[in-house]
This record gives C-alpha cells, structure tokens and sequence, in this order.
C-alpha cells in the first residue's frame, strides 16, 4: 500500500511540473508552443509590470532553450536586468558578465560591462564596517570601463559610479584613522589619513583627513607643524565646514608653540613666536597672555 501511494504521489507531481512548464491553467497559452518572440514579450510584459521572477522565468526559456535565435542577446540582457531589479546583484553580475563573454557584438555589449559594476558596487554592504572586497572590484571595473569605452554615452554615469565607490573605500579609511586618533595610535591614524590624501584627493574626506591630521599634530604637541598644516588647509578649503574649526585651533597651536619654546628654556625663539603671535592674531584673547609671557622674557634678559 505504501509503495502504491508513492508511485501515485509521484505520478501526480509530474503531472504537475509538466502543467507548470507548458502552460497554466484557466486558458493561457501552452508555453512549449509559444516562439521565442512570444515568450520575450511575454518577459518584457512582466519585467515592465515589476513581476520580475515571472520575466525571469520567460528569459531563462529563451537563453536556454533557443541559442541560435537572433533574439538570444537581448533576452540575455533583459534577464541580467530581471534579477538586478530583484536586487540580486550577485546573479545580476553573472547575467551581464555572460552577456559580455558570450555575445561581444551585442548592442548591449558596452551596457553589460558596465553593469557588471554596477551589480558589485550594489551588491557591496552599505556599511564600511562589513565586507567591502566587492566594492574594490566595482571600482577597478569602473576606471577599465573610463578608460575603454571613452566616447561611452555611459562615461558620465561611469564617473559618477566611479567617485561614489571611491568615496565609500575612503569613508572606511576616514573612519579606522578617526579611531585610532581617539585611541592616541597616531602612527596608525597619520597611515590612514595620508593615504586618503594621497589617493582620494578626489573624494570629500580628502579636506577632512587633512583637517585631522593637522588635528592629530596638535594632540602630539607638535605645534610648529599643526600650525603650518592648518593654515595650509584654510588655504586649499578655504570654503569647507571645518574651517573655523581650524581658525580656533591655529590660533591655539601658535600660542602654543610659543609657550612650549619657553617652557624649553628656548628664550630667544620664545620671544620670537609671541611677538609673531600679536602681529598675526591681534584680536585673540591670548594676546593678554602673550604679553605676559613677553614681560617675563624681559626680566629673564635684564637678569642675564
């Protein structure tokens, strides 16, 4: 009775697979018996709907089961695109890199290569604390794809896409030097903020690794060269939001430098540096200061 009951359940699921593949019920067209334009505009009529496993189904039919039809490129096209509607970005990247490989004279040659990019930078985690090895990929396609396809009418989006996943890589780089500069691993952080300014001068947080490292040589005390890092950064950004953060801190690390040279013991570039220090900040509260220190300079010079 049992092995009765399985040959039936079997009979009855074929039965079924066989219904599903040659047409659904309630008078739709038998599917095995439809071309492979039929079945394309059936797929475009549901991509275009938003049904996008239904297209995916009627594309899947056409690539496999009729590969010498002229058509076969662009249902290959249309099923790259079905699934990265979806946001299945790793199948996506699979279609359009098989449209490239199998179909070079296609007229969506060039668009396939450059979703295959797309598909990576997509793909990749939004966040930077995750895995961003897709995002690596995604920015290596898009400078082939500058670089080959320069007439493209998809350059600008190219470029657009190029600077998106170059920012993001410089994002994650901005934020490990951040830490390691609240931690006081300044080695680690100077690495990191260097390279952003070196290698992402084109992204926004070049302006801001700059600011931090000025930043971080103030944390060190090294103030002669937070000073000259500062006002190199209002010179280059003179309209970035870091700016009067870097007004504050150039003041302050001026004033500095000249108060670490006294405290030294080194009276004659101490005296030098406040002096300098009222000529170029008249107006800042430590001029007080400033001349209090020049006082004390002044008996130091009478007693010697």
């Amino acid at each position: 009775m049992k092995k009765k009951f399985t040959l039936l359940l079997f009979f009855i699921m074929t039965a079924l697979l066989v219904v599903n593949f040659t047409g659904c019920g309630g008078g739709s067209k038998n599917l095995a018996l439809l071309t492979s334009h039929e079945l394309f505009d059936i797929g475009k009529e549901k991509y275009e709907a938003k049904k996008y496993i239904k297209a995916i189904d009627m594309f899947q039919t056409i690539v496999y089961n009729y590969p010498g039809e002229s058509i076969i490129d662009t249902a290959q096209y249309y099923l790259a695109l079905s699934y990265f509607a979806n946001e299945d970005y790793e199948l996506a990247q699979v279609e359009f890199n098989r449209l490239a490989v199998n179909y070079p004279s296609s007229v969506y040659f060039e668009h396939g290569i450059f979703m295959k990019a797309v598909c990576f930078y997509e793909g990749t985690p939004s966040h930077y604390g995750l895995d961003q090895s897709d995002l690596t990929i995604a920015t290596k396609q898009f400078e082939d794809f500058i670089v080959d396809f320069p007439e493209s009418i998809l350059l600008e989006d190219a470029k657009k896409y190029h600077l998106l996943a170059r920012s993001r890589m410089a994002q994650k780089m901005y934020n490990s030097a951040v830490v390691y500069d609240r931690i006081g691993a300044y080695k680690a952080a100077e690495i990191y903020f260097q390279k952003i300014i070196d290698e992402y001068t084109d992204t926004e947080f070049a302006p801001m690794a700059t600011f931090g490292l000025a930043d971080m040589e103030y944390k060190m005390k090294k103030y002669d060269i937070a000073k000259e890092k500062l006002t190199d950064f209002m010179i280059v950004f003179p309209e970035h939001e870091f700016k009067i953060k870097a007004q504050l801190l150039v003041v302050m690390a001026a004033f500095k430098d000249a108060e670490q040279a006294f405290e030294k013991g080194e009276y004659d570039s101490a005296k030098e540096k406040f002096e300098a220090f009222k000529i170029e900040y008249p107006d800042s509260k430590k001029v007080k200061k400033a001349d209090n220190y020049l006082s004390k300079l002044s008996t130091i010079e009478t007693k010697e």
